[in-house]
């Protein structure tokens, strides 16, 4: 019988906001698909004034930077090119 990894690897998408600094501000875990985590990702670019970035990423553990590439971001000025068009 195989044993259980006591630590398993964690599943799913994780939104990043990080501040001007490149500190991480906030970080929500999400169960959504790409599409929902993006809305997820808008929301907290709109709703966290320190924020200037949003980043989705593969969920890492929890004490992990998120330095790798993420699978999409958006910045405030990416929010504000959108509403000009």
């Amino acid at each position: 019988m195989a044993a259980k990894n006591a630590n398993p690897a964690p599943t799913g998408l994780v939104v990043i906001a990080r501040a001007a600094s490149g500190q991480i501000v906030t970080r929500i875990t999400s169960h959504r698909d790409l599409v929902g985590a993006l809305h997820t990702a808008r929301c907290v670019l709109t709703l966290k004034h320190d924020a200037v970035r949003v980043e989705v990423h593969h969920t890492e553990h929890s004490t992990s930077d998120y330095q790798g590439r993420p699978l999409t971001a958006m910045s405030r000025d990416d929010m504000l090119m959108e509403q000009i068009q």
